[in-house]
């Protein structure tokens, strides 16, 4: 089987509503919609594998650069494709979509869901968090008393790290009762303000499962976070490198119970490699997926059902936050839970009409 061609389609999927957090409040422009670009790997067999990737530049860099170093090449060898990819474009959106639709076409020529490839599945759902994004308090309680009613009661995720958002989670944790509350301050606190904050919200009440990139990362400061609040830390802006993962790891006592890693940027097989680096280390893992479509959404899934140590439940919101999306049928992603397909490859099919209606 040979690779042929890259197809590349530009996208924009609105919103229901804009998406805000720390970064869009300073920059004054709320997210309006997911913007991206579909990838299709065209074969001789026939197959097609699909993938997605964001950034104005994409379907440039696919046609100039991306698709004369693919064409001819065998799909199946993923480790040899991916190994030249990274080195053009680095950990990328890129090197993700590739990687997606590379295992999207393995999958399909041997009739195996992507979870299967990954070692099969070690749970058969998995436990999702919903994330509250940054809009008034009266939003907020809505959406918080709207998704645990739902069923999403694993974990409420809130964007803090904006002017009063201590209040606001005191405000939510009331609905949530005892489901574990997630602030994610996207390194908006410094270290004092950290602390500060999360021993108020303790005295309050609030169950706290994670502080996710509580302040500016620093591992020393993170440990005296971990250990002045006693609660575990999730790292997920505070790293872009395999260096910087290594310095975590190398941390020991920092706190950090848990690495956000996104697929976004890594691809499935680099993700499941930087899990299992993870657990010998004995740190757990999730995902940043809270903005992805079906297909970036579909590959999470099978990561998460494939591999153990993905013990913290994840952000898969993206198409249930948008008013549509690009797949023929909706990923299983309720009451709290979501399922991968059994289907071969991702398990998931593009619905050309709504690629022709959110093109651009």
């Amino acid at each position: 089987m040979k690779i042929t061609a890259v197809e590349t389609i530009a996208i924009a999927i609105p919103y229901v509503s804009p998406w805000r957090n720390r970064h869009t409040e300073e920059a004054g422009k709320p997210m309006a919609n997911l913007e991206t670009t579909i990838l299709k790997v065209h074969t001789d067999d026939g197959l097609i594998g699909i993938g997605e990737a964001e950034g104005d530049d994409v379907p440039g860099l696919v046609a100039t650069r991306l698709a004369p170093m693919l064409e001819g090449k065998d799909p199946l060898q993923i480790e040899a494709l991916l190994t030249d990819v990274e080195a053009a474009f680095g950990p990328s959106t890129i090197l993700a979509g590739i990687d997606f639709a590379l295992h999207d076409i393995v999958g399909k020529a041997l009739s195996a869901p992507v979870y299967q490839l990954l070692g099969g599945k070690f749970r058969d759902k998995v436990p999702l968090a919903w994330t509250i994004a940054y809009r008034s308090l009266e939003e907020q309680i809505v959406d918080a008393r709207e998704h645990v009613e739902q069923g999403f009661t694993n974990v409420l995720k809130m964007k803090v790290g904006v002017a009063g958002d201590l209040e606001r989670v005191l405000r939510v944790a009331e609905i949530a009762g005892d489901i574990p509350i997630r602030p994610d301050s996207n390194m908006g606190h410094d270290k004092a303000t950290s602390i500060k904050q999360t021993l108020e919200m303790k005295a309050n009440g609030v169950k706290i499962e994670l502080l996710e990139d509580p302040s500016p990362s620093n591992w020393d400061d993170y440990q005296e976070i971990s250990e002045t609040a006693d609660e575990g830390i999730s790292v997920h802006a505070g790293w872009k490198s395999l260096s910087d993962l290594a310095g975590i790891m190398a941390a020991g006592k920092s706190g950090i119970r848990c690495v956000n890693i996104m697929p976004t940027t890594w691809g499935i097989r680099r993700t499941a490699q930087i899990a299992g680096a993870l657990e010998c280390a004995g740190i757990g893992w999730t995902m940043g997926t809270s903005h992805d479509s079906g297909i970036k959404s579909a590959a999470s899934l099978h990561l998460a059902t494939a591999i153990r140590n993905h013990v913290y439940p994840v952000d898969i919101n993206g198409p249930l936050l948008r008013v549509g999306d690009v797949l023929k049928d909706p990923l299983k992603l309720e009451a709290g839970f979501g399922v991968a397909s059994d289907s071969p490859g991702l398990g998931v099919e593009l619905d050309e009409d709504a690629l022709r209606e959110y093109a651009v």
